[in-house]
């Protein structure tokens, strides 16, 4: 009996023991996922740039508790605890960005214990261009065409220079207008022109192709619309670049510019149209004409640098006259007289009469381009009678004249000067006054008094006449008046 006591006391104790040891282990319990090493991934985005799937090995790792739960569709996690094993797989990437899913791992034995990871997986890279094919005009222009992209390592290139491309970047997939311009086509045929945009992150390049026509077209452009021509005249050359074979030229407004000789190089296609421009000698600082040449009007002004202001003069001898002249520039002037004899001129355009006749004046620049002339007449001096008038103041002594006075007035525009008045009666002379160069200045506008005195039973039925003697510009004169009772 107390054999049996004691195997029972054992067989409890046994038990007792392995009841504990169980109850021990499971409050004992500690989840190894925070041990894990645990690293994001990053995937292409086809089987044709890397594979899509990773299996991480965690060695001795007892992963049956653990779970992965992606939250997005398009990335798979598996557990393979045999192995201790997990693998990661994802989708193809259709889109055109990149993509990020974070998988959360969690311990169902110890719930509150979880750790995360992301997923990443490239964009799909992409050109697309829209339209790809151009018809352009002769004339050329400006132009644009749609560009879709996501990659920043493109290329955009033209085989052709008369195609000038204008581009911007960006990174994330984008609509952008893309401008490109085409110069007008003269090279006498159709042309072709490609753009190429490459980039290595993509397979294959995208070509835009431009077709440009060519159409002959009339052009005349003329290369100068205004020209200008010293007084001397000469040719007037208007050049234009041009293709045409018939175009219009009118003449020009004036007279005084005739159309010349046109020219025409047809292999250069130029044409030069000549206007010859005649002398200018009308005292006016300039003139101006216009014509046509096709649709373009082209002027033509004519100046003149110096000339005489006056057309021409007439004077005495020994009077003086100052011309007067118009020039373009400050430059200095030459005075001449083609007969001094007639008449002098100084260094400052005074011109002196000397004697009768025409001689001609001239003034030149100090180059010697340009002059101008004018004729001075020098007159012979003519008597002034229709200039003066007299005024009698008669005293008398009964019915008889004892005393006369014959006032003479100068309404000329001249200088005189007196030398001798004589009265007369019957022709025979009674009285007579000489004058000095003083006592006999008669200047013009005013009057000289000359009175005569015992005159009576000297007069007869005739009256009385009175002359006056007088000088004019160096000539002698004569000025005869009678006085009747």
């Amino acid at each position: 009996m107390k054999i049996i006591k004691c195997l029972g006391i054992c067989l409890l104790a046994v038990l007792a023991s392995v009841g504990f040891g169980s109850c021990s282990s499971d409050d004992e319990y500690s989840s190894r996922l925070r041990e894990l090493i645990l690293k994001d991934m990053t995937f292409e985005t086809s089987e044709e740039e890397g594979p899509l799937s990773r299996t991480t090995s965690f060695r001795n790792e007892d992963l049956t508790n653990y779970r992965a739960t992606p939250d997005a569709s398009w990335c798979h996690v598996s557990i393979d605890v045999s192995k201790s094993q997990m693998t990661v797989s994802v989708d193809e990437n259709n889109s055109y960005g990149e993509r990020v899913s974070v998988v959360t791992m969690t311990d169902v034995k110890a719930p509150e214990i979880s750790r995360t990871f992301k997923v990443t997986q490239k964009q799909n890279n992409v050109i697309m261009v829209s339209p790809n094919n151009f018809e352009v005009k002769t004339d050329g222009g400006e132009f644009s065409f749609e560009f879709e992209y996501n990659v920043n390592d493109y290329e955009i290139e033209c085989d052709e220079d008369w195609v000038a491309v204008q581009t911007n970047r960006t990174r994330a997939l984008s609509k952008k207008t893309i401008y490109f311009s085409v110069k007008e086509n003269v090279s006498g045929s159709p042309r072709r022109a490609v753009i190429t945009i490459s980039s290595e992150s993509t397979y294959d390049p995208i070509y835009v192709t431009i077709y440009q026509e060519y159409v002959k077209k009339e052009f005349f452009n003329l290369l100068k619309d205004y020209f200008e021509v010293d007084e001397l005249g000469g040719n007037v050359s208007i050049n234009a670049q041009t293709n045409k074979t018939m175009f219009d030229i009118w003449k020009p407004a004036d007279s005084w510019a005739q159309l010349g000789e046109l020219e025409s190089f047809t292999e250069l296609n130029a044409i030069t149209q000549h206007v010859n421009v005649a002398p200018f000698t009308d005292k006016v600082a300039s003139r101006t004409t216009s014509m046509y040449i096709d649709e373009y009007q082209v002027t033509i002004t004519q100046y003149r640098n110096l000339y005489i202001k006056e057309s021409g003069i007439s004077m005495l001898r020994q009077e003086t006259s100052q011309l007067s002249i118009y020039r373009s520039d400050d430059f200095d002037v030459k005075w001449s007289s083609s007969d001094e004899s007639v008449a002098k001129v100084d260094a400052n355009g005074l011109v002196t009469g000397v004697g009768a006749g025409t001689a001609m004046i001239t003034v030149t620049s100090s180059n010697g381009r340009y002059e101008d002339i004018i004729p001075v007449t020098i007159e012979k001096p003519e008597d002034l009678r229709d200039y003066l008038n007299v005024e009698w103041q008669p005293y008398f002594d009964g019915n008889e004249v004892e005393s006369l006075a014959c006032t003479l007035n100068n309404d000329s525009k001249y200088n005189i000067q007196l030398t001798k008045c004589e009265i007369y009666s019957d022709l025979k002379m009674l009285s007579y006054s000489d004058y000095n160069d003083k006592s006999g200045a008669l200047k013009a506008g005013d009057s000289k008094k000359a009175t005569f005195d015992n005159l009576k039973g000297k007069g007869s039925k005739f009256g009385f006449t009175v002359v006056w003697y007088y000088l004019f510009n160096g000539e002698k004169f004569t000025y005869r008046c009678e006085y009747m009772p």
